[in-house]
């Protein structure tokens, strides 16, 4: 038997205690002290799910002073240029570095908006088969033969903003998403405000950003049952943070995705790190960081019995360090390597 000691992520919440395992399974999540020596020590938790993330660019060094718009937006942003220039081969490696270095750093799964059309979407499949291709298609009128090719071999789409498209061309693409039962998602709200009804109009599996938006617009989402994905390292280096308190007063549910691989790679304790910083400046508390961080994006893609530690589950667990005595704050003020216990691999 291995036990696993420490906080652990329960359906009741964080609790101090233990995780024991057998055969592969884990087979008793209690409270105390642990009946023999521990394996490990620290927070343990379901591998995390990296909510929102464009995992190809992570060799494109940013110009000092561009801005936002410069950078990302489509179709002429320097992401996509640099995006274009890849030969398949150095795509490839590109995604396949960002996967290895999600799997150290604990991270179960990705959901990757791909850039690239169906091109990008096969790079990211043969390069990272376990992460969640979500495509874009290339040309600025909907082609069904194209988006047909892309979810052929894709979860879903993933969309810029509708600051960025034509609404009745991002609507054919969502009807298409949907038709085939896959997940239609998009960046909303990121450099300004945008029509929510209109992006709501939609039917997002969830939404990406929303730092310019109202609070009008967050209680929509909320009531909409849209999540948020939140991104605090990459809004927080041109000067937009996110709104997250007022996000998780208004009732929505908000997970973490740590955005484009350039802006810092594929750390969630980095990026909740930034968005605990985010939360305690707007008078949130450091336990408003867990269910973003190690909960809420495992809801986007699992069932429920999959969001929490428990018995009877496959025993496919991540430890993360933790400064004795600091709770969450500990987990992510401590920089020493994950343990990915089990079988999970990226």
């Amino acid at each position: 038997m291995d036990v696993l000691s420490g906080i652990v992520l329960t359906a009741d919440g964080l609790v101090e205690g233990y995780v024991c395992v057998e055969g592969g399974v884990v087979t008793a999540v209690e409270e105390g002290r642990p009946p023999a020596e521990p394996l490990a020590s620290g927070l343990v938790t379901l591998p995390m799910v990296d909510s929102h993330t464009h995992c190809a660019d992570g060799g494109l060094p940013i110009p000092p002073g561009i801005t936002l718009e410069g950078l990302v937006a489509p179709p002429h942003g320097l992401k996509h240029a640099y995006l274009e220039g890849l030969d398949d081969r150095s795509l490839e490696e590109s995604i396949a570095g960002y996967a290895e270095a999600s799997r150290r750093n604990g991270i179960g799964a990705f959901i990757d908006f791909r850039e690239g059309g169906e091109r990008g979407c096969l790079a990211l499949r043969r390069a990272a088969p376990a992460a969640v291709a979500l495509g874009r298609p290339v040309g600025g009128e909907h082609d069904p033969e194209e988006g047909s090719r892309i979810l052929d071999v894709a979860d879903g789409i993933g969309l810029s903003s509708v600051s960025d498209m034509d609404p009745r061309y991002m609507e054919a693409v969502a009807d298409q998403a949907r038709e085939r039962r896959k997940i239609f998602a998009l960046h909303a709200s990121e450099r300004r405000r945008e029509d929510i009804d209109l992006v709501l109009s939609l039917d997002p599996a969830f939404v990406v950003h929303m730092t310019a938006a109202s609070d009008s617009d967050l209680l929509k989402c909320a009531e909409a049952e849209v999540p948020i994905v939140v991104c605090a390292r990459s809004n927080l280096r041109f000067g937009r943070a996110p709104p997250v308190k007022r996000m998780l007063d208004c009732g929505a549910e908000v997970a973490v995705g740590t955005d484009n691989a350039m802006f810092g790679g594929p750390d969630m304790r980095a990026e909740a790190s930034a968005l605990m910083g985010v939360l305690l400046s707007q008078g949130g508390s450091e336990e408003d960081v867990v269910g973003p961080m190690l909960a809420n994006g495992r809801k986007l893609l699992y069932p429920g019995n999959k969001i929490h530690v428990s018995p009877g589950m496959p025993a496919d667990l991540v430890v993360l360090p933790c400064r004795g005595g600091e709770g969450m704050g500990g987990v992510l003020r401590d920089s020493g390597p994950v343990l990915r216990y089990g079988p999970g691999r990226m």
